[in-house]
């Protein structure tokens, strides 16, 4: 009977398990904080909805505004004050870059930055900084890791 009850506690653990990885690739504890991306977005709000499959990722920020950047796409990923670095040089190298993307990318903090550099469809390069919450953060870059092969620069 305790063998039995051990197995049944193993397969209902295992199940759960699997669910959980399935909805865990989707948060939206996620704020977008500064990128290539023209968008207009309040940057003390957690507006940002980030989904990752094994084939792409999806940012749908502020007023329904999506992005889509295939995993193929992606070059780089990096962490924290790496990430903030590695954004504000892509955007200050980019000929859409606005004083108003730069704003919110060049201040110093303790924060769970998270860094996305990629090929956008007209082949040029892009990237999108997004801070992700203290209690997601380690879930986003392994979820990102996985999706992309790509590992993640300066992770914790």
């Amino acid at each position: 009977m305790r063998r039995w009850l051990v197995w049944m506690a193993v397969i209902v653990l295992t199940c759960s398990a699997q669910g959980l990885q399935a909805a865990d690739r989707s948060w939206n504890k996620i704020r977008y904080v500064g990128g290539t991306l023209q968008a207009n977005v309040n940057p003390y709000d957690w507006n940002t909805t980030l989904t990752v499959t094994d084939d792409a990722i999806v940012l749908v920020l502020e007023h329904r505004h999506t992005i889509r950047i295939l995993a193929s796409q992606v070059s780089t990923l990096s962490y924290g004050q790496e990430a903030h670095r590695r954004v504000a040089e892509m955007v200050a190298l980019s000929a859409l870059a606005s004083p108003l993307a730069l704003f919110g990318i060049l201040h110093k903090s303790k924060d769970h930055f998270v860094g996305i550099e990629y090929r956008a469809a007209d082949g040029k390069p892009a990237s999108v900084l997004l801070e992700a919450h203290k209690d997601n953060y380690r879930m986003v870059l392994d979820a990102l890791k996985h999706s992309t092969g790509k590992p993640v620069e300066n992770a914790p």
